[in-house]
């Protein structure tokens, strides 16, 4: 599938206007965040008509659309500007195909970090756990209640923890099959990076949701990527519905178990 940047480029049945508009374009990308459909055409020297039948010649609805397009395509470094700068501009039907474009993102870079075996090594362990914690500060403590409550509806006990225990951490009575999860974006979280060091003295199961080779993931005995955008509320939303994508993951690989077990139980109270 071409990006509207490549097609922007090569697409051959343009005005020379709209040729003109698009060669500003591409040499100053951040002039559509910038400026509103009638301030382009006045820095262009066309017209208000002549962006939006660019915009839909370009497979785009309009001006909005296409600024949310072109934002999604930019360098990480130009991104996160662009799109807070078309968030700004958009009204309700902008948003929803912001917010809608942003899941998308997080949920196919998650997807396409992913290691398989590490997965189903992951899930081997939760099923073999007795009890589950979920470290996590701030918003990331809100993805971990979610994950521990979806785990305890299903017979896993799950615990969401948003500081560090140590005298629970350290205590040579915890299950040695307890598994820990510690969720940081930027893997340098302080308190996580403890929480970390502390399991991992006294020889606990630990994985981490966190950028690849951040000092977390070094601690941990697995890394579960999590795709991280530029600092900024958009950049926290990739990393939230990254994680979340995650754990989602995880429950549905540890449904089997669950399934098996209310089934057995059923089938004993029929005989």
């Amino acid at each position: 599938m071409m990006t509207l940047w490549k097609t922007m480029k090569y697409t051959q049945n343009l005005t020379a206007q709209e040729r003109h508009v698009v060669d500003y374009i591409l040499q100053q990308p951040q002039a559509v965040f910038a400026y509103n459909a009638q301030q382009l055409a006045r820095l262009t020297l066309t017209s208000a008509s002549t962006i939006v039948r660019l915009c839909q010649k370009l497979g785009m609805n309009g001006y909005p659309d296409f600024q949310l397009k072109l934002a999604l395509e930019l360098p990480p470094e130009q991104r996160q500007y662009g799109m807070l700068e078309s968030v700004k501009a958009a009204g309700v039907e902008g948003h929803l195909q912001t917010i809608s474009d942003v899941y998308d993102e997080a949920f196919v870079e998650t997807r396409r970090m992913c290691i398989p075996s590490v997965m189903q090594k992951v899930i081997e362990w939760v099923k073999e756990a007795r009890r589950i914690d979920i470290y996590g500060s701030d918003s990331n403590y809100h993805t971990a209640e979610l994950a521990c409550a979806r785990w305890n509806e299903i017979g896993l006990t799950a615990i969401a923890q948003n500081n560090a225990n140590h005298h629970y951490l350290s205590s040579p009575h915890m299950e040695p099959s307890t598994l820990s999860f510690i969720i940081s974006h930027t893997g340098r979280n302080h308190s996580m990076l403890d929480i970390a060091r502390t399991l991992k003295s006294n020889g606990r199961r630990t994985v981490a949701l966190t950028v690849h080779g951040s000092p977390l993931a070094d601690l941990c005995d697995y890394t579960l990527s999590t795709y991280a955008q530029r600092p900024g509320t958009l950049g926290k939303m990739y990393s939230m519905m990254s994680a979340q994508y995650l754990f989602d993951v995880l429950y549905a690989g540890t449904m089997p178990k669950a399934v098996d077990a209310e089934n057995q139980m059923g089938n004993e109270e029929t005989l």
